[in-house]
């Protein structure tokens, strides 16, 4: 058998044994033949930080066929050294869940619209992995995360975020027990994972990274002071988790949890996006739909689109696909328009912490960010640079710009 790494630090334990289980898993035959593995990088250096992503393409034979190519995308996640503070988050088992029993009853909801990549097979042994179909063959790929979404782009994913949601809602009510679901409580953004202790510190150095610059800007004096305050006192992290937590008065749904333009894959016809799926569902947890929706308008539009087209995105895109599909499935007491816009609004403060924790990782330049992983921010001096580097962004800065005083007129800083 051939196997190619073209020179990637591929893991031994991806060998021949790991790919027969995925394809006897796959194809529910045992008489699994493997001929060539060919293997590349599922993503550039510092675009993941908790996983690594490998593709490969995979010739087998099955009992009495001919040479059968088949891609796969594999996704490593090691919890061992840096990664180990992750491990209470249980971010694997969330994604498994998510995988092989939330995502294909939701898309079932949804007469089996396709929301995210198959899921083909799972093992935590020796390190969690999970396998998934290469997306790259049928035609998606990614967009590009320092310059956002422009309006089209933006619209692709409100439509099916909006259909995802749907079908979260349609899941959740014919099914109200997992409503205490465990792994629906525990996304990586959840007001169970998040805390003062492990939010408290990145939070506050970014608040004092912005202070830095917005203290030069004319008009932002008495946002300045107010969020100085803030920073002194720490009110912020209970804002925020009072913010997160699930209430009797929230639209709720299963929010996907993280997102931002790296966790899309889109299609294209003549160079405009036609549809997109999304990845990375490690974050996913019961909540308002408007926390994914804040999320996403703060870490990935462009600027001219966060600053004129985001009532525009839930009037023309979310709203109708969100509608739509509750109508299709029958929902009772579907929200009106109005409430979708009120939810978005009380739950702005997750925009606050998405344009403050993950806008600076996302819009930094690919070459200043190629070095960022779990153990370069474990290193005090590389993570201090990286984090002025990634405060200092032209979009982290234009955005805060549009975002602050938004989130001042709602008395965030009071």
């Amino acid at each position: 058998m051939i196997i190619q790494k073209n020179n990637n630090n591929i893991p031994e334990y991806l060998d021949e044994q790991f790919f027969k289980e995925v394809l006897v898993t796959q194809t529910g035959s045992e008489d699994v033949k493997i001929f060539s593995l060919d293997f590349s990088m599922g993503s550039s250096a510092g675009e993941n930080y908790l996983s690594f992503i490998y593709r490969v393409q995979v010739v087998y034979t099955l009992k009495g066929s001919g040479n059968i190519e088949t891609n796969f995308i594999v996704k490593s996640i090691p919890l061992d050294g840096a990664r180990e503070a992750f491990v209470e988050l249980d971010i694997f088992n969330s994604e498994k869940v998510m995988y092989f029993d939330i995502l294909p009853r939701i898309e079932s909801c949804l007469d089996n619209m396709k929301i995210a990549p198959k899921c083909y097979y799972v093992t935590s042994k020796p390190i969690a992995t999970i396998v998934f179909e290469d997306m790259k063959v049928p035609g998606y790929s990614i967009a590009d995360r320092v310059k956002g979404l422009d309006l089209d782009h933006s619209k692709i994913i409100l439509t099916k975020l909006a259909q995802y949601h749907a079908g979260g809602m349609l899941l959740l009510e014919k099914e109200p027990s997992l409503t205490a679901s465990a792994q629906l409580k525990r996304g990586i953004f959840s007001s169970v994972s998040l805390t003062p202790t492990n939010m408290g510190k990145p939070l506050y150095m970014n608040v004092s990274r912005l202070v830095g610059h917005a203290s030069k800007w004319y008009g932002y004096e008495k946002i300045v002071d107010k969020l100085q305050d803030c920073y002194k006192n720490e009110t912020l992290v209970d804002k925020i988790l009072d913010t997160i937590r699930p209430s009797p008065d929230d639209i709720l749904g299963i929010c996907h949890g993280d997102c931002w333009v790296n966790n899309f894959l889109f299609k294209y016809k003549e160079d405009l996006p036609i549809d997109a799926v999304f990845v990375d569902f490690q974050g996913s947890m019961r909540g308002s739909i408007g926390l994914d929706i804040n999320y996403f308008f703060a870490s990935s539009l462009q600027i001219d689109v966060l600053h004129n087209n985001r009532d525009q995105l839930i009037e023309e895109a979310y709203y109708p696909a969100f509608r739509a599909a509750l109508e299709r499935g029958f929902y009772k007491n579907i929200p009106t328009i109005q409430n979708v816009k009120d939810e978005i609004k009380r739950k702005a403060m997750f925009g606050f912490l998405s344009s403050i924790l993950v806008l600076p990782a996302i819009a930094m330049n690919k070459e200043d960010s190629a070095d960022n992983s779990v153990e370069t921010f474990k290193d005090e001096e590389k993570a201090k640079k990286i984090g002025d580097l990634s405060c200092s962004s032209e979009r982290f800065l234009e955005s805060q710009k549009i975002l602050l005083k938004e989130y001042d007129s709602y008395g965030f800083f009071d």
